[in-house]
């Protein structure tokens, strides 16, 4: 049997978006070729990426065509298309010419911006979620880290179709929703079991998430604030990507916590990221957008009792006990656990069913048979 030959598209290399592909790249045989951009300006990335990437893909076609030229990459170059939403497919497969457009191709969602969060309502912002909405219908398969990232964005076509001035589309919904499915976002666990969860004299809370806003960390640090006055005694630890815009906010509003706070910053790599995690007695997030929430399954798996919001994928993926509803109640779960500190790993069961040796298998049928 021929040798599977897979194009990778991500725009965004970094984060999620990069581990999960090297991953992939990293443990299923086959013949790969990546074209990849540096994680940063991802607006840009949504409205360019196809313009580059279709150059690039019209390049590395020719030459692979060259050196096999009795061959099957004479006729076409890959058997699959494994693209991420942060490319316009319709856009790149009509600029990358009729042998890379023939070409099977799977859309993977991480995310979907249909109901992403925007600070800013403007014109402009619709074009995000239509470039999804066109890439969708490009695509041969739509493949979803989570049941509500689907759920979610089919649910919204519509809606969105209707603010069309005139020549609204019929049936987009239902043509995509018939070539969905769901497949989980997969992590490499090698760097958490080389670490044993720690504890100090105090309850440690970790915060392990981007610093952007819509992870909302003014309402993290609102909720552990109100303990501090309260005089309960327990540890904070900021981790997660910085970014330059929001960086000083952050560290302002950890000072306030004096020295309960024992680390702010963004760890310096994976194992160090690791040591973070198996610090922490309780991982939080109070996010405003998350489908899938890859921080909060690492910190589970490193040893951490997770409180999540009962919003989002998460009432997909926890169990009613680690769900808060409101900064109340968040308040009042973190208060509990501070003064109960719980046992290390009672959550682990929750994350080692998204291993790359779990599901790599499911991922690798999906590039055999892109198409069905």
């Amino acid at each position: 049997m021929a040798r599977l030959r897979v194009l990778a598209l991500e725009p965004y290399y970094g984060g999620s978006h990069r581990a999960v592909l090297d991953g992939l790249v990293e443990r299923i045989d086959a013949d790969w070729t990546l074209l990849t951009l540096p994680a940063r300006k991802w607006k840009w990335r949504m409205r360019g990426a196809a313009i580059t990437m279709a150059a690039q893909a019209r390049d590395v076609a020719a030459a692979l065509a060259e050196h096999d030229a009795e061959g099957p990459r004479a006729a076409a170059p890959w058997d699959v298309v494994f693209a991420s939403t942060f490319v316009n497919l319709a856009e790149f497969r009509g600029m990358a010419g009729a042998s890379i457009a023939a070409v099977p191709a799977i859309l993977y969602f991480h995310e979907n911006q249909l109901v992403y969060p925007n600070r800013h309502s403007a014109d402009w912002d619709y074009q995000f979620p239509l470039t999804n909405i066109t890439s969708a219908l490009s695509a041969e398969r739509c493949v979803f880290n989570t049941a509500w990232n689907r759920d979610s964005f089919l649910a919204e076509i519509d809606p969105f179709l209707r603010g069309f001035p005139d020549h609204r589309p019929k049936g987009v919904a239902d043509a995509i929703a018939v070539k969905s499915s769901v497949l989980h976002v997969p992590f490499d666990p090698t760097c958490f079991d080389a670490v044993s969860p720690t504890r100090g004299d105090r309850p440690r809370i970790v915060w392990p998430h981007r610093w952007e806003h819509d992870k909302n960390p003014e309402e993290f640090f609102l909720g552990v604030a109100q303990l501090a006055e309260e005089g309960l005694d327990f540890e904070v630890a900021i981790a997660g990507q910085e970014f330059r815009e929001t960086a000083d906010r952050m560290r302002e509003a950890a000072r306030v916590l004096g020295d309960r706070v024992v680390s702010v910053g963004e760890p310096e790599d994976r194992d160090q990221y690791a040591r973070v995690l198996a610090s922490a007695d309780i991982a939080v997030s109070t996010s405003l957008n998350e489908f899938f929430g890859l921080a909060m399954i690492e910190a589970c798996y490193a040893g951490a009792y997770p409180l999540v919001p009962d919003r989002l994928a998460y009432p997909e993926l926890y169990p009613a006990e680690m769900r808060y509803s409101g900064r109340d109640q968040l308040v009042a779960r973190l208060r509990s656990l501070v003064l109960d500190r719980p046992a290390p790993r009672l959550a682990r069961f929750l994350a080692e069913r998204f291993t790359f040796e779990r599901l790599v298998p499911d991922f690798e049928a999906l590039l055999l048979h892109p198409v069905g």
